[in-house]
C-alpha cells in the first residue's frame, strides 16, 4: 500500500473525529459554524477560525457572551455570524473541556 500526503502519525487521524479532549481547535470550531449558520457562509472558513479563536482567549479571560459577540461584531463579523462563533465556542469547550 502506497501513503500518498501526511506523515501517517495516527494525530492526524484524530481530526476525522474530533479534536484530542483538552485542546482548542479554532478550525474545528469554524467547521461548527460553517455547519449550522445560513449566514456563515459569506464569511471564509480561515475568518471564521480566526474569530474562534479570538472568541476563545476572551472567554478563557472571562469575558461574557455579550461582550464577545460585540468584540467580534466590531472586528466587522455580521451580528448572526458573531453570535453563532461565540456559540460554537461555547459549544466546543463544554463538550472538549477547554477553557
Amino acid at each position: 500500500m502506497t501513503q500518498r500526503g501526511g506523515s501517517g502519525d495516527y494525530v492526524e487521524g484524530e481530526r476525522v473525529f474530533a479534536p484530542p479532549q483538552g485542546s482548542f481547535d479554532p478550525d474545528w470550531v469554524a467547521g461548527l459554524v460553517l455547519d449550522r449558520s445560513a449566514a456563515a457562509p459569506a464569511v471564509s472558513r480561515s475568518a471564521l477560525a480566526g474569530a474562534a479563536h479570538a472568541d476563545w482567549t476572551r472567554r478563557t479571560r472571562g469575558a461574557a457572551a455579550p461582550e464577545r459577540v460585540r468584540a467580534l461584531e466590531e472586528a466587522g463579523f455580521p451580528p448572526a455570524t458573531a453570535r453563532d462563533v461565540v456559540g460554537a465556542v461555547d459549544d466546543f469547550t463544554a463538550a472538549y473541556g477547554v477553557g
